[in-house]
């Protein structure tokens, strides 16, 4: 059905749809390299905790922020 529709339409609109659904997927592929980043951080982040390294050099290792390492340290206690 989609297929019929971009077939009625006129070559600038064709391009444009596809500018739009090939920009729609390179920020959802964006998106999940940026998940996969912050959950390495974070995997990283835990290993440095239970070591006992100090959550400031942690902080500037990993760039998350004291807040999320004293909450992933407070998980780690309780």
């Amino acid at each position: 059905m989609f297929q019929v529709e971009i077939d009625k339409m006129g070559m600038k609109q064709k391009e444009e749809i596809m500018y739009t659904m090939t920009s729609w997927e390179e920020k959802g592929m964006e998106k999940g390299v940026e998940k996969g980043r912050e959950k390495e951080r974070q995997t990283i982040a835990l290993n440095l905790l239970r070591q006992g390294v100090a959550i400031e050099t942690i902080a500037q290792a990993t760039g998350l922020t004291l807040e999320q390492l004293q909450e992933m340290q407070a998980k780690l206690s309780g």
